[in-house]
């Protein structure tokens, strides 16, 4: 009688954490703006561009399920992530064409977001390769502001906060390395669609504003370990 040969099985349910780190192009573009923004617009006071970098960490759990045929994996699984994707960039106007000098700050911020995908893969074995997509969402908090000197002349600020929703898909490779737990490495992609945001100096001047439009999308890798319920490994003749 031949030796069993050991088979690998990724059905079950599965928990787990990852940690990862996200990056993407600037974004905060000039959407529109009242008459009197003209002149500032034109000679480069207010900032057609804020150049906004989404960049940081995140880290978070994940739950899911796999149910294997043959070489194949069918999978659903839903994460939730603690982030610091952001920073802010700082555009500098030393004044000229008759405006006063200025600096504008944007910033669009991702703290926290979660996706719910499907899985799709091949197993060789212990080794699956995987495609993933689904719904994606996520908190979201953008501030913009254009401060020229001195301060009579202009302090616009802006800030929104919401939740937003999008779609987000990639790719992993899942390595078992007992029969209960394994590690994972995962690229996504993750857009949470566009929004605007209106800064105001409703001191010096009230009846003025203009408005800056982000698009919060960002691309991220992460690695990741998970502890899979009742999966033995199998014996195969």
């Amino acid at each position: 009688m031949a030796a069993p040969v050991a088979v690998y099985s990724w059905t079950g349910w599965y928990v787990g954490v990852n940690g990862g780190y996200a990056w993407d192009d600037t974004t905060g573009s000039l959407n529109s703006f009242t008459p009197d923004f003209t002149a500032a617009v034109t000679a480069g006071g207010t900032p057609r561009f804020l150049g906004a970098k989404h960049e940081g960490g995140f880290g978070g759990g994940q739950v899911g399920y796999n149910w294997q045929t043959s070489l194949w994996v069918f999978g659903l699984e839903a994460d939730i992530q603690g982030a610091d994707i952001g920073r802010t960039s700082t555009v500098i106007f030393p004044g000229g064409g008759g405006i006063l000098p200025s600096v504008s700050t944007g910033r669009d911020h991702i703290d926290w977001f979660g996706t719910v995908r499907g899985r799709l893969g091949v197993a060789a074995n212990n080794v699956l390769f995987y495609g993933t997509g689904g719904f994606a969402y996520g908190g979201v908090r953008t501030t913009i502001s254009n401060v020229f000197t001195p301060g009579a002349a202009g302090t616009f600020n802006g800030s929104s906060n919401d939740t937003r929703v999008g779609w987000a898909a990639g790719a992993g490779i899942e390595w078992g390395f007992t029969p209960n737990w394994s590690l994972k490495g995962e690229y996504l992609h993750v857009d949470l669609g566009s929004s605007n945001t209106t800064m105001f100096d409703p001191v010096n001047f009230p009846v003025s504003s203009a408005t800056y439009r982000f698009h919060h999308q960002f691309e991220a890798v992460r690695v990741g370990i998970n502890y899979r319920f009742g999966a033995p490994v199998v014996a195969k003749y």
